[in-house]
């Protein structure tokens, strides 16, 4: 089942009031178009910029890499923050793709992109070695017990006062479904948006952007 998370037609409204963007933005928006991939949208993307801007990231992860379309806006916010991106992603396409389109913007010297999975590589990042995290892979987490291994990761990774900010926690208000009816995924999700609004270590909301984004702030 799908439901509309807000109005479609103030998402259109919105959309529209958004400014020109990069041409390496516009460019991938296009192709994305055309090819059916899936992207957070120059709103989300200009959320995730303004998030990363204003808390003055320097040492960024991002977990999940779909086209490089909202690294791209994140490394628009490290440039000016003197900051890296480093990436994780497990498909070799998506990090191929990536990789062109950031270098295409000229960001490249500015990401670090793993072509890994996110169960290996996190776990060898040292505690505290992030200041941001943007986790993007709710929709592929088939399990409760790997969104828990996902957030405790997370946690350990980020330095106090850093922000981890989360896609798709509403995953098309299917969060709304009775969880013993609902499907693996979404129940992960359902489990996930629980964990981090009781986890004595973060500050969290979620806001109905897009695909539902969660904002968690790792106390001091």
């Amino acid at each position: 089942m799908r439901y509309d998370i807000t109005n479609i037609a103030i998402e259109d409204y919105i959309n529209q009031l958004m400014p020109p963007r990069e041409p390496a933005l516009a460019q991938l928006e296009e192709r994305s178009r055309q090819r059916g991939l899936s992207l957070v949208g120059p709103v989300q993307g200009q959320f995730l910029y303004l998030m990363a801007l204003s808390s003055k990231a320097r040492r960024a992860l991002e977990v999940g890499i779909t086209t490089g379309y909202a690294a791209m806006w994140l490394l628009l916010a490290l440039k000016q923050n003197g900051g890296h991106l480093t990436g994780v992603e497990r498909s070799v396409e998506r990090v191929e793709l990536a990789g062109e389109v950031i270098a295409q913007a000229g960001l490249g010297e500015l990401a670090t992109i793993h072509n890994a999975d996110w169960t290996e590589l996190l776990p060898t990042f040292a505690r505290g070695s992030f200041d941001f995290i943007f986790l993007d892979i709710l929709r592929s987490i088939s399990a409760a017990e790997h969104t828990d291994e996902a957030l405790s990761l997370c946690v350990d990774l980020l330095e106090p006062g850093g922000l981890l900010l989360v896609d798709n926690v509403l995953c098309s208000a299917q969060v709304l479904e009775d969880e013993a009816d609902a499907q693996p995924i979404v129940r992960g999700i359902q489990h996930f948006n629980k964990a981090i609004m009781v986890h004595p270590q973060l500050e969290s909301v979620i806001l109905p952007l897009r695909d539902g984004v969660a904002i968690c702030r790792k106390r001091s």
